[in-house]
This record gives C-alpha cells, structure tokens and sequence, in this order.
C-alpha cells in the first residue's frame, strides 16, 4: 500500500516539472518582482512574496545534484500544501513497471541565526516523514568551514538523516585565478550543494551546462505520471504551459 502521507501524488492529471524549468522560472519570478517592486535586491530577495519561488528554487538545484550523482534523470513537484516543500522524483522499473521513486523536500533559508542554529531550529519545529531531505539555503554571505560544520551535526541525533546546503558559488578553492572579464564571470555563475549528513560531499551545479539540453528544446519541461505500481508515464502537449509559479 502507498503510504497515506503520499496519496496526493497519485491524484489525476499530477504534474512533474523538469528542474530546469524551475530555476529559470524563478530568475523570472525574481526579476518581475524586483520590477514591480523597484527596490534592492537584498529587499526583493527577502520578501514574502518570493518565498513559494525560492522553495521551488532549492528544490531544483537538489534534483539537478542528485540526477549528476546518479547518472538518471530526476523531476520536481511544488504541492499546495506545506509540508513538504517540494517533491523529486525519478522514474525506475520494477517487476518490468514503472514507478515513480521520489523524496520529499524541506527548505530552510539561512539569513541571519547561525548555519547549525538555523538547521536545529527548522528540526525542531515539526515531525516530519523520514524519507525527507531537509535542504538549507545559504543567503547570509560569509566563509563557512563545511567540514566542521558536518562534522559537528554527524554527531547530533537528529530527526532527518539527510541534510544539505545550497548556496549561489563556488568553494574559495575552487574560484579561478587568472580569469577576468567575462571568463571569469561565467567561471562563478555556479550553485553548490553540500551534503552535511549522513556523509559529506560537495558538487557543484553549472545552470548553463547542466541546462543545456533543456534550452536545446532535447529535453521536456513536464510530463504526467499515470500510475503508480501499475501505470507508465506519458509526454504532454499543451498551447498553454502548466502552471509552476
């Protein structure tokens, strides 16, 4: 039996969106913003109102790390209701079926409380399901030990085994040092992911080579999946694209 706390993935018509489509659909989401609102950007990227994007943000940037590290490729789902923050999935076989194998998502934005207090405080606060990754957005700029910081929530009981940290960049030994200019911007217009628990490990993600194939038109932006245990999965095609943001 599907566990009831899933049940609504296996509503008619459910959606799954490539994560490609969702970090473009959030610059997009963030610029209309800043526009509409016409303030700075630490005012827009704190506001209320891009909060729903930047979950969806985070969750992208998380599907796209772990379809690199697994070599298979991984969808993403925004539910309308809290928690979880996000959903990923990918397709595997099973007694020659398909079904959909997917981990739900929890997102924390560090902006002011220290790295670990920030991660405590969000565990603290709901019981949450066990297969869930609870994913840290990094905003506050600042130099962080990584290793420490894993090191030191290794060792704490917590109520989710696997915890990760996201932030726009690049570890300092990894910034070019005889690039400039263009070069260099497209050197660090990358996103890191750390994996602090169970085991730590770093990848980074790279919009414009990762994505490449999604803004070659090689790659679909969504597709329902139909069944699980017994149903397959079908491309879609609309005049009108669902609706993610």
């Amino acid at each position: 039996m599907y566990p009831p706390h899933l049940l609504y993935l296996k509503e008619k018509g459910t959606i799954w969106f490539n994560p490609c489509w969702g970090l473009n659909g959030f610059w997009n989401e963030y610029r209309k913003l800043k526009e509409r609102l016409n303030k700075p950007h630490d005012y827009v990227w704190n506001h209320r109102d891009l909060k729903r994007a930047k979950e969806i943000y985070a969750t992208s940037i998380v599907a796209i790390a772990v379809a690199k590290q697994n070599k298979t490729k991984w969808w993403i789902q925004k539910p309308e209701i809290d928690p979880p923050d996000g959903v990923i999935g990918t397709i595997i076989q099973k007694d020659n079926i398909q079904e959909m194998h997917i981990r739900e998502v929890e997102v924390v934005e560090q902006v002011k409380d220290a790295l670990l207090d920030t991660i405590r405080n969000k565990l603290s606060r709901k019981q949450y399901e066990p297969n869930t990754m609870l994913v840290c957005y990094i905003s506050q700029g600042g130099i962080f030990d990584f290793k420490k910081e894993s090191e030191i929530i290794a060792k704490e009981i917590t109520s989710l085994n696997h915890i990760f940290l996201v932030f726009d960049g690049l570890k300092l030994t990894d910034i070019p040092q005889n690039v400039m200019g263009n070069d260099f911007l497209r050197a660090i217009y990358k996103t890191s992911l750390v994996q602090i628990k169970p085991v730590f490990s770093f990848i980074t993600i790279d919009p414009i080579e990762d994505c490449k194939l999604w803004r070659d038109g090689k790659d679909g932006s969504f597709f329902i999946f139909e069944g699980m245990g017994r149903g397959g999965s079908r491309p879609i095609t609309l005049e009108n694209p669902p609706k993610l943001f």
